[in-house]
């Protein structure tokens, strides 16, 4: 089965782009590490409220929605202290 060829169009300046992959949000994100922002996606699919902002279509392509993410980033900073593992 061929694979399908996705190209990656740019958004213009000012349009805002709802989704992005992991690339584009650490460019968004200067200083957030490639490992680090795996372990978050991680965290994100786990939790009910922050689920709906990753999608996987294949195992290789994922798909990140930017409020949702910085949404999940100021709920990891107010919860820093608390446990909140089952």
């Amino acid at each position: 089965m061929p694979y399908a060829k996705i190209t990656y169009v740019p958004v213009d300046e000012s349009e805002k782009a709802e989704w992005c992959d992991k690339d584009h949000l650490i460019e968004v994100w200067q200083g957030l590490s490639k490992g680090t922002l795996t372990a978050w996606l991680t965290e994100m699919r786990e939790r009910p409220e922050f689920k709906k902002g990753v999608l996987n279509p294949t195992h290789k392509i994922v798909f990140i929605n930017k409020e949702i993410f910085k949404q999940f980033v100021e709920w990891k900073e107010a919860t820093r202290y608390k446990s909140y593992k089952k």
